[in-house]
């Protein structure tokens, strides 16, 4: 049995438990037994909603006995002899399942529905993020083997640095395609280590093929988080190189490190056109993009949403900023327990 089962159960435990406790202290002040019966099946209902059809079963099973031993005469007992409540026993357990069933069957056509809009995503996104570079790619290299012995030098090595440039391109988009879809299904699994943030900052800096433009303003103390590092390079990486596309050839990007007691902060300041604030919290969704249809200078609509999810399974928070220039991103990291052992 898997821990989601354990954890429906748990929630159909507790909940239906509470019902019953707030329905016993009602019955106090005379709560009829409709009103009693019509608590109970909400909170069947509840269970059906946040968990699954087993677990909204045991809840109508739970309800049930509660029901029988602290509201039926004879009270405290498993016994029911009113014909009355015998009746509306039977007709609690049937409304109960079917209320029940209909309700997880919500829940799994909704889930269909939100994991095809994914794939409609995915195929509507791969249809433009992989064709260009590939395109280039093709063309670049179809160009150099027709004509390589008749160009000169320096452009068969345009051609090939511009191949280099498109598959590097297609190899991030991939990494953030497999990651986003790991993420969309809970598949990552943390291994965590107690490290400094500044060799992380400095090792994702170097992905990139000139630092010129980067400028580290360092006003931290003491610079201990606990992250897995390669997972946390590729969500720096990811909005750094959003920075990079939408600032211009040679604007400068600021990456000031901060903390306060609680807290690392990174906080990452282009030169762009900024993110109004009717879209910030759209810029985080899977496959979000500025770029209309196939045309326009948006991204995959992935880089940005991977790097959230990333910071958030850290217990961390990305969040836009108000800036009077450009785009502010504020990553914050929970501060590591100094005392743990630094790996």
């Amino acid at each position: 049995m898997n821990k989601q089962h354990w954890l429906g159960y748990v929630i159909s435990v507790v909940i239906t438990c509470t019902a019953a406790g707030i329905t016993y202290l009602l019955d106090h002040w005379l709560l009829p037994t409709s009103g009693t019966v019509l608590i109970l099946q909400l909170s069947v209902l509840l269970v059906a909603f946040l968990s699954n059809f087993r677990a909204a079963m045991l809840a109508v099973v739970i309800a049930l006995l509660l029901f029988n031993f602290l509201f039926t005469e004879p009270r405290y007992s498993l016994h029911m002899t009113d014909i009355d409540e015998i009746v509306t026993a039977i007709v609690f357990i049937s409304v109960a399942v079917i209320t029940s069933h209909l309700a997880t069957s919500f829940r799994h056509q909704k889930e269909s529905l939100r994991q095809a809009e994914l794939r409609s995503n995915i195929l509507l996104s791969v249809s433009h993020d992989l064709r260009t570079p590939l395109a280039s790619i093709i063309g670049n290299l179809s160009t150099l083997q027709a004509y390589q012995e008749r160009l000169p030098e320096q452009e068969r090595a345009e051609l090939l640095q511009g191949a280099l440039d498109e598959g590097d391109r297609l190899h991030r988009y991939i990494e953030n395609l497999l990651q986003a879809t790991r993420l969309q299904h809970g598949e990552i699994r943390l291994t965590h280590a107690v490290q400094d943030i500044r060799p992380v900052v400095s090792k994702t800096l170097s992905r990139f093929p000139s630092q010129d433009r980067f400028f580290v303003h360092d006003h931290l103390q003491s610079a201990m988080v606990e992250v897995q590092s390669s997972l946390l390079e590729q969500a720096l990486f990811n909005v750094l190189d959003n920075a990079v596309r939408f600032s211009g050839e040679a604007a400068a990007v600021n990456i000031t490190l901060s903390e306060t007691a609680e807290s690392v902060f990174i906080d990452i300041e282009d030169q762009g056109p900024g993110i109004s604030a009717n879209k910030r919290a759209l810029v985080f969704k899977v496959f979000y993009s500025s770029r209309e249809k196939d045309s326009g200078t948006g991204g995959t609509g992935l880089g940005l949403s991977v790097a959230k999810g990333i910071i958030d399974i850290h217990n961390g928070r990305i969040s836009i900023q108000d800036s009077n220039q450009g785009c502010h991103v504020q990553i914050e990291l929970p501060r590591a327990n100094t005392t743990e052992e630094v790996k």
